[in-house]
């Protein structure tokens, strides 16, 4: 189950499509409810469930939580792999509804592979072992896609804008403020991977009021190679989405994220950056201008594709041994 049109979603359908066996997939373009799961189960039973990628273990309302409690209550082997934990303190304190369930859910499990250390440490004060994997999309890493030598690069800069989740009028303000110094040098390529980015991109160029032969907007919701395959020459991009800034990052290209949440340093922890490539909230323009200076002038610091690499070898052996060994014997 996934939801469709939202790039990051559908770059953890592309990656477990590529890294599984087939019979073990069946795509599902919804969360959906619990009588049209008991159908689903009757009629295609199986031994497993992989849930993978995403921050799906929280405290929200989520659909996915009931189902992955039916199946884990089921007897079926749940497994983790690249997912995020995310509670507020005042959930864990007074142990919400939902995070008991995610606990009992997670001492049932025997294989827990989560995104980063953050995520590892709170999965062991619900009571249950993991260890990091790193992000799911790692497995979406293709070596040749990457641009080698950065003179061949465009001289452009591909960005990624949109809902903020935190003082959205400020974050708009700096985006505007960068976006027209930005211009003044380079061809910018706005990208929106979920619809809401597309809204607060117009707003913010609307704003800027740039002339519109420096800049361009492409819309990629569905297809995380098509992505990678337009951003990867750009000199450097800088993301909101994590798996805007993330993708660029498993393309090879020298990239700045903004951490809008805790994911984002649950994402990077892995990598082992050479330096901070995080821009935390609110924006300092400063800040922005100094790091992509140093991006411009070492983009090699700004590259972790070769860690992305390792862990991405690291992943597909740990599901084969789970998912295709196992099957052997």
């Amino acid at each position: 189950m996934y939801g469709p049109g939202n790039l990051g979603d559908e770059a953890m359908l592309v990656a477990a499509l590529k890294s599984l066996p087939a019979e073990r997939c069946v795509p599902w373009k919804s969360y959906v409810h619990r009588p049209m799961l008991h159908k689903i189960v009757r009629a295609r039973p199986k031994p497993h469930l992989l849930v993978g990628g995403g921050t799906l273990i929280h405290g929200g309302d989520t659909k996915w939580l009931d189902y992955v409690e039916m199946r884990s209550e089921q007897g079926t082997q749940v497994s983790f792999f690249g997912t995020g934990i995310a509670f507020t303190q005042d959930q864990i304190t007074n142990s919400s509804e939902s995070y008991r369930r995610w606990c009992k859910i997670l001492q049932r499990s025997h294989e827990i592979h989560l995104r980063g250390p953050q995520s590892v440490e709170l999965c062991q004060q619900m009571g249950a072992e993991a260890d990091t994997f790193g992000d799911f999309a790692f497995l979406l890493h293709r070596p040749e896609i990457s641009v080698k030598d950065h003179f061949n690069r465009s001289e452009s800069i591909g960005l990624n804008f949109g809902n903020c989740l935190g003082d959205q009028e400020n974050f708009e303000d700096k985006c505007v403020t960068l976006v027209k110094q930005l211009s003044q040098s380079y061809q910018l390529v706005f990208y929106s991977v979920v619809p809401s980015d597309l809204v607060a991109t117009q707003r913010i160029l609307k704003r800027a009021a740039i002339s519109e032969n420096s800049y361009k907007i492409e819309e990629h919701y569905f297809k995380p190679d098509a992505f990678m395959s337009s951003i990867r020459n750009h000199k450097a991009f800088i993301g909101l989405k994590l798996h805007a800034a993330g993708l660029a990052m498993i393309a090879g290209v020298p990239a700045l994220m903004i951490a809008y949440k805790p994911k984002s340093f649950d994402f990077m922890a892995p990598l082992e950056p050479k330096t901070d490539m995080l821009l935390t909230l609110p924006l300092d323009i400063h800040e922005i201008l100094v790091k992509l200076d140093q991006l411009l002038k070492i983009p090699d610091n700004f590259i972790v594709e070769d860690k992305i690499s390792v862990l991405a070898e690291s992943q597909r052996n740990t599901l084969k041994r789970i998912y295709t060994d196992k099957d052997n014997n």
